[in-house]
């Protein structure tokens, strides 16, 4: 393997490789342009052809040829690895089943043929000219996505491959035939309207049939065949790879159908798997293209089914999800026939967060007064990705508990807060599902770290009277949430500290912004386990919020040096100046 990279890499010049997508000038020794890894106005961008790397000195990004087929094509390393070898003319050690160049050249052939054969059945159906155009598919759409019908008879197009002089045993591997029960050959799709598969890269690798009318199955693809492995392929990928490199947005869809709908509407991110269900394959050759994944299913059961269980395989891909409602009965390319482009857009810009969805088709199919309603919101809400999300949609959920619709604040606190430990209990103390510090203390903007540890002490009772006292001290907190939250702390408790648990006493802060901080403060506090009053780990709480306090103290200490000083005229600031070098040198002079 390591000879076969390197006879690549004397072969393949990495100059001409990357100015094929990259307008490059001499520049020395090197070759500038402008960087594509991101918005470059000043060239930042060298390739050195004498060590064979390129390097961005603005974002960073750098490799070699190899990583640079992997990063601009979106492939892993042996698909990089074959694309430089068939550039370079190096014929790969075998994996497996060797395949030579002769026998792709026969399948890509039979391929051809075969697709050609298709395309001109199609002109010659009356039944499937028809269908097509109730179906809304013009003679552009039909030329554009290069679709054909199989005839409904049994050795048509076995026929027709074998006058074109090709093995029809070889026909059966790529799933365009297969044998009868007489030693002979018939088709294996028939009476059938045919779209053709492409992998991402644009070759023709497969075949889908769907029935005309009604029928069981009503779709047929092709099986796995030495070019086309379905869970690595998805319908649409090769037209909708350059918007999912722009937007790093895509949108799955169920079938060829609606992935022609999407792009006639404008959507040109939308694909769909082939024949099953989505595969981890599937979501990894999503990942390398973008960041998020719109999931446009069909309204009815098995497509919310399917919907969740996509929700699963996406997130633990890394990706980000949203999913789109569809109206009743209705599918992207009945959407686009009965209300238009503009409709099928507004689906897909509209899509949920998946917790959303779950939430909103909960109380759609369930009222709760049911006890099953709580068991699915329990579940729901463990699904939360981060403390933020529980908080809300507990909070949502609370009033609907029976006896919770009277809008006392307390009263739905409490709820909210059972809603979010029974959640929280279903999900597990797993760490990694825990939200990390940063997550939460972004949404305290220019709260400093000193202050949300003091805060914190409100929430543990041998802690609550040292921090209620911090809260008291004149200018100890400087940040406009900081000083706003234990302002509204003494406010709400003049005369000591809260006495009550944390879900009762919260709601009573009217400021808005003070109990936004201290709800964040609070699940802050969350990511290490702890109880009232005791330690964890040998975490001393109290020490660190008298170290917190401390460090307050000083920081008010050097504001207002700060602003003496700034009072001070030139020459009351040359007396200050004059002491303090004295006694910084009788300091030096009783250390020596």
């Amino acid at each position: 393997m390591a000879d076969e990279r390197d006879e690549i890499r004397s072969r393949i010049n990495i100059v001409e490789l990357v100015g094929q997508s990259v307008p490059l000038k001499k520049a020395g020794k090197s070759w500038k342009g402008l960087c594509p890894f991101h918005a470059d106005k000043n060239p930042s961008f060298a390739v050195d052809p004498t060590t064979g790397t390129y390097r961005c000195w603005s974002c960073g990004e750098h490799g070699d040829i190899f990583t640079w087929v992997m990063k601009t094509r979106h492939l892993e390393f042996f698909e990089a690895l074959q694309f430089l070898a068939e550039q370079a003319g190096v014929t790969l050690s075998s994996r497996g089943q060797t395949t030579t160049k002769s026998d792709k050249a026969r399948w890509n052939a039979a391929m051809q043929d075969a697709l050609a054969f298709f395309r001109e059945q199609l002109a010659k159906n009356e039944e499937a000219v028809s269908y097509c155009a109730r179906r809304g598919l013009s003679d552009e759409v039909i030329a554009e996505w290069e679709i054909g019908y199989a005839p409904d008879v049994g050795d048509a197009l076995a026929s027709y491959l074998k006058r074109k002089g090709h093995s029809l045993a070889e026909c059966k591997e790529l799933y365009l035939v297969d044998e009868d029960n007489v030693g002979g050959f018939r088709d294996r799709f028939w009476g059938r309207l045919i779209f053709p598969i492409r992998s991402e890269t644009g070759d023709l690798i497969a075949f889908g049939g769907r029935l005309l009318g009604d029928g069981h199955p009503k779709y047929i693809n092709s099986g796995d065949t030495p070019l086309y492995r379905k869970s690595r392929v998805l319908y649409g990928m090769n037209r909708a790879k350059e918007t999912l490199g722009k937007e790093k947005r895509a949108v799955l869809v169920e079938g060829y159908l609606d992935v022609i709908a999407c792009h006639r509407a404008g959507v040109k991110g939308a694909l769909a798997s082939l024949g099953t269900a989505l595969a981890e394959d599937h979501a990894r050759l999503l990942k390398r293209w973008c960041e998020q994944v719109v999931i446009l299913y069909d309204s009815d059961a098995a497509g919310q089914k399917a919907a969740d269980r996509a929700v699963e395989i996406l997130r633990e891909a890394g990706l980000k999800t949203r999913i789109a409602l569809m109206p009743p009965g209705e599918d992207p390319d009945t959407l686009l026939k009965t209300a238009g482009p503009a409709a099928v857009q507004q689906a897909v810009d509209a899509g949920l967060r998946p917790l959303d969805y779950k939430i909103r088709k909960l109380k759609a199919s369930m009222s709760p007064g049911q006890e099953e309603f709580w068991i699915a919101a329990v579940e729901a809400l463990a699904t939360a990705t981060n403390a933020a999300e529980l908080e809300k949609y507990a909070g949502d959920l609370a009033p609907l508990y029976p006896g919770g619709r009277d809008l006392n604040r307390t009263q739905n606190a409490l709820k909210a807060e059972a809603l979010r430990e029974a959640a929280r209990r279903k999900r597990g103390s797993d760490p990694a599902e825990r939200p990390s510090v940063s997550e939460l203390t972004s949404q305290i903007a220019q709260m400093h770290i000193s202050e949300i540890v003091v805060l914190a002490g409100l929430l543990d009772s041998a802690a609550r009277q040292l921090s209620w006292a911090a809260c008291g001290e004149t200018n100890l907190f400087f940040s406009e949430r900081g000083k706003e939250a234990a302002s509204a702390i003494r406010e709400v408790f003049p005369s000591g500290p809260p006495t009550e648990k944390v879900v009762v006493w919260l709601p009573k802060i009217n400021s808005d912004t003070a109990r936004e901080a201290l709800e964040t403060t609070q699940a802050v506090d969350r990511i290490e386990p702890r109880s009232e009053g005791r330690d964890f780990s040998g975490f001393d709480r109290v020490a660190s919020i008298q170290g917190a306090i401390a460090k307050l103290r000083d920081m008010r200490r050097r504001r207002e040096v700060h602003g003496s000083l700034g009072s001070l005229d030139n020459e009351r600031l040359r007396e200050v100046y004059e002491k303090l070098k004295q006694r910084h040198a009788s300091d030096n002079s009783e250390a020596s």
